[in-house]
């Protein structure tokens, strides 16, 4: 069975998402998500609401499928050590906090949660750019 982000990657972006590892498939991920969040950003900035509406919708269904990968992840490893599950349980923290923030941006139309939520998801983004590299995939935001 496919994982959601492969379904999701394929279906949306062909034969770009076509990884083998899942760690560059996490990162692809990422960086889709980075994209349309800067794009929401100028989007904002040129008070154009259906554009900004359109990014953070595919934003936030690419922020979904992160969390029920990482829900999955917490799933899975139930019944292990609680270390095994802090990853997880720390990922469904931030992605529950991404959420929160895009929720505030259509709300109030506000930069400053977009910026947050582009500051944490960069600094997760990183790590896996690195895991995504070690298993010889090479940096796929090089793509």
């Amino acid at each position: 069975m496919k994982s959601p982000a492969t379904e999701y990657t394929r279906r949306q972006y062909g034969h770009i998402a076509r990884k083998d590892s899942a760690f560059q498939q996490t990162a692809l991920l990422y960086q889709l998500f980075l994209d349309d969040l800067d794009r929401c950003h100028c989007h904002i900035h040129n008070n154009d609401s259906a554009a900004r509406g359109e990014r953070i919708h595919h934003a936030l269904s690419i922020l979904m499928v992160l969390r029920n990968q990482a829900l999955a992840m917490f799933d899975d490893q139930q019944g292990q050590s609680s270390s095994t599950n802090e990853l997880p349980a720390r990922l469904l923290e931030l992605y529950d906090h991404c959420l929160a923030c895009l929720t505030a941006v259509i709300v109030d139309n506000d930069l400053a949660p977009l910026n947050t939520a582009r500051s944490m998801i960069d600094t997760v983004k990183g790590a896996w750019d690195e895991l995504a590299i070690q298993q010889g995939q090479g940096d796929i935001s090089q793509g």
